[in-house]
């Protein structure tokens, strides 16, 4: 299992007084003369977290799958040492009914 602190990249963050004083700078700074918004770094950014959730969920998919496996693995062969112990259990108690009954 790959270490989660090795595949996630680095954000600064400001507080949130601090965003809130520059958002409005940010908007007049990026505004075309026609008064639209340049959004192109913002969604950039977004489709790079967007590109490191989907890595992050494939690899908890990848997990789950092999817990399933696992967990399906186990359960068989906890079946199979249950059925061997019965079995070997009802053949010993059949001998001890058997050498009761001899007395």
């Amino acid at each position: 299992m790959q270490s989660h602190h090795s595949s996630l990249s680095v954000f600064p963050v400001a507080p949130l007084a601090e965003k809130q004083a520059n958002q409005p700078a940010e908007i007049k700074n990026s505004m075309k003369l026609n008064g639209e918004v340049d959004m192109e770094p913002r969604v950039t950014e977004l489709e790079t977290r967007l590109k490191c959730i989907r890595r992050d969920m494939e690899d908890i998919r990848s997990d789950l799958k092999s817990i399933k496996h696992r967990l399906a693995y186990s359960a068989g062969g906890t079946a199979v040492v249950l059925g061997l112990l019965g079995w070997i259990a009802n053949s010993r108690f059949e001998q001890l009914v058997t050498l009761l009954l001899a007395n």
